[in-house]
């Protein structure tokens, strides 16, 4: 049930690298140092992020798992470690009787690589993950427990911070 929202989201990022960069309108260059982002997610399936980025630059923009879309250019990030925390077994936790889930874990998000403003950024953001959601119910009103069910709502929830440098 609450590998749905995750892994299904999450496996997409991971494959979404090789899409390409597009052309974006001249923008001064974002200065280096400790920048704050925030992703919020409230769809079901945990496709819709809303992306904001404060600190050293600003920026804002929409989420498709590794790739946040932002005015000023792309950030690539690598999601294996959170990927890999989120399908393990001793993540979060299901309750069958209300059909619900909830976990909630610290992250370490590298920044593969940045377009636009942000050609040669690197750095690291570090942070807590929290998803939660309701799941759907069979026929008979049991919580589908299945690893693909799909769920009915659901919250996904960021917020990291890090150095970046260009």
């Amino acid at each position: 049930m609450r590998r749905t929202l995750t892994a299904a989201a999450l496996l997409g990022a991971l494959t979404a690298l090789s899409v390409p960069a597009v052309a974006f309108a001249a923008t001064p260059a974002p200065s280096a140092g400790v920048i704050h982002v925030f992703v919020t997610d409230n769809s079901a399936q945990g496709n819709e992020h809303k992306v904001l980025i404060t600190g050293a630059f600003s920026d804002h923009g929409t989420g498709n798992q590794a790739i946040f879309y932002l005015t000023k250019g792309w950030l690539y990030l690598n999601l294996a470690s959170v990927k890999k925390i989120i399908d393990s077994q001793s993540f979060g936790s299901v309750n069958a009787a209300s059909c619900s889930y909830w976990g909630s874990t610290p992250i370490t998000v590298p920044i593969v690589k940045g377009t636009g403003a942000y050609t040669g950024i690197k750095g690291t953001l570090t942070g807590n993950l929290t998803l939660a959601g309701e799941g759907s119910r069979l026929a008979d009103g049991k919580c589908n427990m299945a690893n693909n069910a799909p769920s009915v709502a659901g919250v996904f929830q960021v917020s990291a911070s890090g150095s970046v440098s260009f």
